[in-house]
């Protein structure tokens, strides 16, 4: 059965028939309302002064702001389960990774963490999320990026993993955001050889000089192609867009 809130200019009327004395059969036929829902509203939004019941519109609505901020409270399960997400979202855990972790107690799902976060029922904030609570921009044209050279267009001998050097590269950085400093790191697709740089800061130029001074020790012939993560090749490829390294 489906359930529609008194509007303001309803509350105004049933306040003004309510003072005047009439029935709540009567209400219900002035306000088109089932006598059920006009007694429920009256019942529940009701003030006492002098042991007398009054109703006001403005107070009715204040009553029925603050149940709505309390109507999801049945669902923690105990004050642990909000203590124990607490805890794993100050360790950085993503609350996917609360829900789908046993550890037990009857866990809720991670939408409802998000939505707890969102309306403060937690003392854990945005901040303590991994992306600070920041959404994904979409990039290139229709999350199809433009720049540089598809993927796609990589060699059949780099897909077959039987010639060597061909390598991937991508970056590791702190899930805290606090620090600048990063890793880049390569793999080789055919033996599965891996280097991790550090390097002081998440620029492209930085990055770029790290792994040519890393590389440029290898054998020639050891680096043939290297293939990087998208967010990493908009950044490079302002230096060569046309690099077959690239």
């Amino acid at each position: 059965m489906n359930y529609h809130h008194f509007t303001i200019e309803e509350c105004c009327c049933l306040r003004e028939y309510y003072v005047k004395g009439k029935s709540y059969r009567k209400i219900e036929q002035l306000l088109g309302r089932n006598v059920s829902s006009v007694s429920r509203e009256l019942r529940r939004n009701c003030t006492f002064y002098r042991d007398t019941p009054r109703y006001y519109p403005h107070t009715a609505q204040k009553k029925s702001d603050l149940r709505n901020s309390y109507r999801h409270r049945g669902m923690f399960r105990g004050q642990e389960v909000l203590d124990y997400i607490d805890e794993k979202l100050s360790l950085t855990w993503s609350p996917e990774q609360i829900a789908n972790t046993p550890c037990g107690m009857k866990m809720t799902s991670f939408k409802t963490i998000y939505r707890w976060i969102d309306e403060r029922y937690l003392r854990s904030t945005l901040k303590n999320l991994r992306r600070k609570g920041k959404t994904r921009k979409r990039l290139g044209n229709g999350g199809r990026f433009t720049t540089g050279n598809s993927i796609r267009k990589r060699d059949k001998s780099v897909y077959s993993r039987k010639e060597f050097g061909h390598w991937e590269a991508d970056t590791v950085v702190s899930v805290q955001g606090k620090s600048k400093v990063c890793f880049a790191t390569l793999a080789e697709r055919k033996t599965r050889y891996y280097i991790a740089i550090k390097i002081p800061d998440r620029k492209g130029e930085t990055m770029a000089k790290a792994i040519i001074d890393t590389l440029s020790k290898y054998p020639k012939g050891a680096v043939k192609t290297i293939t990087w993560r998208q967010r990493q090749r908009v950044c490079l490829l302002e230096g060569d867009r046309e690099s077959p390294a690239l």
